[in-house]
């Protein structure tokens, strides 16, 4: 069962810190009230925590048809295993391009509505 995360709507709560987790099947209806504090709550986005059961590498998902590459210097890939080429090479403007928004990009905060 997984776990939703759950905020109060337009109110800051003094009681609870903000925030509360409720264990609840899939199908369940999101809670429309906080447990403790009583006030209006929502369902929020929260990080999500995928397990795969089967063990990956480069060959598996070369016989599933996909390319794996590995990065041997900067602006430079090779292949591990899988169809295509044998290595990706970038040119020195688009090596300086990525350098040079790497520094000018900052991470966007997202905002729920």
């Amino acid at each position: 069962m997984p776990i939703y995360e759950y905020e109060p709507i337009d109110y800051d709560c003094l009681i609870c810190g903000g925030r509360f987790e409720a264990l609840q099947g899939i199908h369940d209806e999101p809670l429309p009230f906080c447990p403790t504090c009583g006030l209006d709550c929502r369902r929020v986005i929260s990080k999500a925590s995928i397990k795969i059961a089967t063990p990956t590498d480069a060959d598996r998902a070369a016989k599933k048809g996909l390319t794996t590459f590995r990065r041997a210097e900067k602006g430079v890939w090779e292949k591990v295993a899988g169809p295509g080429v044998d290595v990706i090479q970038g040119s020195a403007e688009e090596i300086a391009s990525v350098e040079a928004e790497k520094k000018t990009s900052k991470p966007k905060k997202l905002e729920l509505p």
